[in-house]
Protein backbone atom coordinates (compact mmCIF):
# COMPACT_ATOMS: atom_id res chain seq x y z
CA UNK A 1 0.00 0.00 0.00
CA UNK A 2 1.42 3.55 -0.92
CA UNK A 3 1.51 6.26 1.13
CA UNK A 4 -0.73 9.40 -0.04
CA UNK A 5 1.45 12.32 -2.06
CA UNK A 6 2.37 15.20 -0.51
CA UNK A 7 -0.43 17.02 -2.23
CA UNK A 8 -2.69 14.99 -0.67
CA UNK A 9 -1.53 15.63 3.13
CA UNK A 10 -1.59 19.10 2.00
CA UNK A 11 -5.37 18.68 1.06
CA UNK A 12 -6.07 17.22 4.36
CA UNK A 13 -4.18 19.77 6.38
CA UNK A 14 -5.82 22.89 4.57
CA UNK A 15 -9.34 21.14 5.07
CA UNK A 16 -8.29 20.41 9.03
CA UNK A 17 -6.96 23.54 9.94
CA UNK A 18 -8.74 25.82 7.76
CA UNK A 19 -12.05 24.32 8.76
CA UNK A 20 -11.33 24.75 12.24
CA UNK A 21 -11.37 28.98 12.25
CA UNK A 22 -14.83 29.04 11.64
CA UNK A 23 -15.99 26.63 13.37
CA UNK A 24 -14.55 27.33 16.50
CA UNK A 25 -16.41 30.87 15.63
CA UNK A 26 -19.75 29.52 15.88
CA UNK A 27 -19.44 28.80 19.49
CA UNK A 28 -17.82 32.28 20.50
CA UNK A 29 -18.04 36.13 19.52
CA UNK A 30 -16.69 38.28 16.31
CA UNK A 31 -14.80 40.31 18.74
CA UNK A 32 -13.13 37.09 20.31
CA UNK A 33 -12.28 35.59 16.57
CA UNK A 34 -10.69 38.73 15.62
CA UNK A 35 -8.39 38.75 18.93
CA UNK A 36 -7.38 35.21 18.12
CA UNK A 37 -6.80 35.77 14.32
CA UNK A 38 -5.02 39.01 14.95
CA UNK A 39 -2.52 36.94 17.13
CA UNK A 40 -1.83 33.87 14.63
CA UNK A 41 -1.52 36.08 11.84
CA UNK A 42 1.40 38.15 13.46
CA UNK A 43 3.10 35.02 14.72
CA UNK A 44 2.52 33.43 11.55
CA UNK A 45 4.02 36.57 9.88
CA UNK A 46 6.79 36.48 12.45
CA UNK A 47 8.22 33.01 11.52
CA UNK A 48 7.49 33.99 7.32
CA UNK A 49 9.67 36.94 8.07
CA UNK A 50 12.29 35.26 9.86
CA UNK A 51 12.36 32.00 7.65
CA UNK A 52 12.75 34.22 4.73
CA UNK A 53 15.71 36.15 5.93
CA UNK A 54 17.80 33.41 7.35
CA UNK A 55 18.25 30.51 4.89
CA UNK A 56 19.12 27.92 7.62
CA UNK A 57 16.33 28.24 9.61
CA UNK A 58 14.49 28.30 6.09
CA UNK A 59 15.82 25.03 4.83
CA UNK A 60 15.09 23.47 8.65
CA UNK A 61 11.38 24.52 8.30
CA UNK A 62 10.85 23.55 4.59
CA UNK A 63 12.08 19.71 5.77
CA UNK A 64 10.13 19.26 8.46
CA UNK A 65 7.03 20.25 6.96
CA UNK A 66 7.50 19.52 3.74
CA UNK A 67 4.26 17.23 2.86
CA UNK A 68 2.56 20.42 3.79
CA UNK A 69 3.71 22.81 1.31
CA UNK A 70 4.11 23.16 -2.43
CA UNK A 71 7.77 23.86 -4.31
CA UNK A 72 7.29 27.23 -4.09
CA UNK A 73 6.47 27.96 -1.03
CA UNK A 74 10.05 27.34 0.33
CA UNK A 75 10.81 30.72 -1.69
CA UNK A 76 7.73 33.00 -0.83
CA UNK A 77 4.74 33.27 1.96
CA UNK A 78 2.98 30.07 2.95
CA UNK A 79 -0.75 29.40 1.90
CA UNK A 80 -1.49 28.98 5.37
CA UNK A 81 -0.35 32.33 6.15
CA UNK A 82 -2.32 33.57 3.66
CA UNK A 83 -5.63 31.06 5.32
CA UNK A 84 -4.85 32.93 8.82
CA UNK A 85 -4.59 36.57 7.07
CA UNK A 86 -7.83 35.86 5.36
CA UNK A 87 -9.86 34.99 8.27
CA UNK A 88 -8.92 38.09 10.16
CA UNK A 89 -10.10 40.01 7.24
CA UNK A 90 -13.54 38.45 6.96
CA UNK A 91 -14.28 38.63 10.61
CA UNK A 92 -12.94 42.30 10.34
CA UNK A 93 -14.80 43.11 7.78
CA UNK A 94 -18.05 40.58 7.64
CA UNK A 95 -20.78 39.66 10.26
CA UNK A 96 -20.08 36.28 11.63
CA UNK A 97 -22.13 34.32 10.37
CA UNK A 98 -21.25 35.38 6.36
CA UNK A 99 -17.51 35.06 7.97
CA UNK A 100 -17.84 31.57 8.79
CA UNK A 101 -19.68 30.53 5.53
CA UNK A 102 -16.71 32.30 3.71
CA UNK A 103 -13.84 30.65 5.56
CA UNK A 104 -15.48 27.16 5.11
CA UNK A 105 -15.97 27.59 1.21
CA UNK A 106 -12.56 27.83 1.41
CA UNK A 107 -11.61 25.45 3.63
CA UNK A 108 -14.16 22.75 1.92
CA UNK A 109 -14.45 23.93 -1.43
CA UNK A 110 -10.97 24.81 -2.37
CA UNK A 111 -9.52 21.32 -1.90
CA UNK A 112 -12.22 19.62 -3.53
CA UNK A 113 -11.91 21.71 -6.71
CA UNK A 114 -8.38 20.76 -6.40
CA UNK A 115 -8.35 17.08 -6.13
CA UNK A 116 -11.66 16.81 -8.66
CA UNK A 117 -10.28 19.25 -10.97
CA UNK A 118 -6.92 17.65 -11.41
CA UNK A 119 -8.16 14.13 -12.17
CA UNK A 120 -11.07 15.56 -14.66
CA UNK A 121 -10.57 15.22 -18.17
CA UNK A 122 -11.07 18.05 -20.87
CA UNK A 123 -10.75 21.69 -21.35
CA UNK A 124 -8.77 24.09 -19.28
CA UNK A 125 -9.18 27.35 -18.44
CA UNK A 126 -6.35 29.43 -16.76
CA UNK A 127 -4.52 26.09 -16.12
CA UNK A 128 -7.43 24.83 -14.65
CA UNK A 129 -10.81 22.23 -14.79
CA UNK A 130 -14.00 24.23 -14.70
CA UNK A 131 -15.02 20.60 -13.58
CA UNK A 132 -13.11 21.65 -10.54
CA UNK A 133 -14.86 24.86 -9.89
CA UNK A 134 -17.90 22.87 -10.41
CA UNK A 135 -16.99 20.62 -7.05
CA UNK A 136 -16.18 23.93 -5.31
CA UNK A 137 -19.51 25.48 -5.99
CA UNK A 138 -21.70 22.74 -5.62
CA UNK A 139 -19.53 22.15 -2.19
CA UNK A 140 -19.98 25.86 -1.49
CA UNK A 141 -23.82 25.07 -2.20
CA UNK A 142 -23.67 22.39 0.21
CA UNK A 143 -22.06 24.17 3.17
CA UNK A 144 -24.57 26.90 2.95
CA UNK A 145 -27.40 24.49 3.38
CA UNK A 146 -26.03 23.07 6.12
CA UNK A 147 -25.31 25.69 8.12
CA UNK A 148 -28.73 27.53 7.07
CA UNK A 149 -30.34 24.46 8.82
CA UNK A 150 -28.25 24.24 11.52
CA UNK A 151 -29.20 28.26 12.26
CA UNK A 152 -25.64 29.43 11.65
CA UNK A 153 -26.61 31.28 8.79
CA UNK A 154 -29.96 32.93 7.84
CA UNK A 155 -31.90 31.14 5.07
CA UNK A 156 -31.26 33.61 2.25
CA UNK A 157 -30.56 33.55 -1.93
CA UNK A 158 -27.78 35.39 -1.77
CA UNK A 159 -26.01 33.32 0.61
CA UNK A 160 -26.25 30.44 -2.48
CA UNK A 161 -25.18 33.44 -4.96
CA UNK A 162 -22.08 33.97 -2.91
CA UNK A 163 -21.15 29.82 -2.93
CA UNK A 164 -21.03 30.11 -6.46
CA UNK A 165 -19.24 33.18 -6.73
CA UNK A 166 -16.97 31.28 -4.52
CA UNK A 167 -16.38 28.80 -7.14
CA UNK A 168 -15.66 31.10 -9.70
CA UNK A 169 -13.21 33.07 -7.48
CA UNK A 170 -11.05 30.07 -7.95
CA UNK A 171 -11.00 29.48 -11.36
CA UNK A 172 -9.83 32.95 -12.29
CA UNK A 173 -5.76 33.52 -12.31
CA UNK A 174 -6.17 36.67 -10.24
CA UNK A 175 -3.04 38.14 -8.70
CA UNK A 176 -3.62 37.49 -5.36
CA UNK A 177 -3.46 34.37 -3.65
CA UNK A 178 -6.60 32.79 -3.84
CA UNK A 179 -6.72 31.90 0.34
CA UNK A 180 -7.96 35.59 0.40
CA UNK A 181 -9.72 36.31 -3.11
CA UNK A 182 -12.08 33.38 -2.20
CA UNK A 183 -13.52 34.53 1.45
CA UNK A 184 -13.10 38.15 0.69
CA UNK A 185 -15.29 37.73 -3.03
CA UNK A 186 -18.07 35.06 -1.52
CA UNK A 187 -18.21 37.55 1.53
CA UNK A 188 -18.53 40.50 -0.10
CA UNK A 189 -21.14 39.37 -2.27
CA UNK A 190 -23.00 37.71 0.21
CA UNK A 191 -22.62 40.76 2.11
CA UNK A 192 -24.07 43.12 -0.65
CA UNK A 193 -27.10 40.43 -1.60
CA UNK A 194 -28.12 39.88 2.05
CA UNK A 195 -28.59 43.29 3.07
CA UNK A 196 -30.71 43.97 -0.34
Amino acid sequence: MTSPSPSIWRRLFHLAAGSSIPCAAIFVSSGTMVVVTAVLAGAALLVEAVRLRLPGINSLLVSRFALLLKDTESRKVTGATYVILSALAVFLLFDKPIAVAALLFLSLGDPAAALVGRRAPGIRFFGKSPIGTLAMALIAIGITGVLSAAGVVDRHWGLYVGAVSAGMTELLPLPVDDNVTIPLVSGGVMTLLVGL
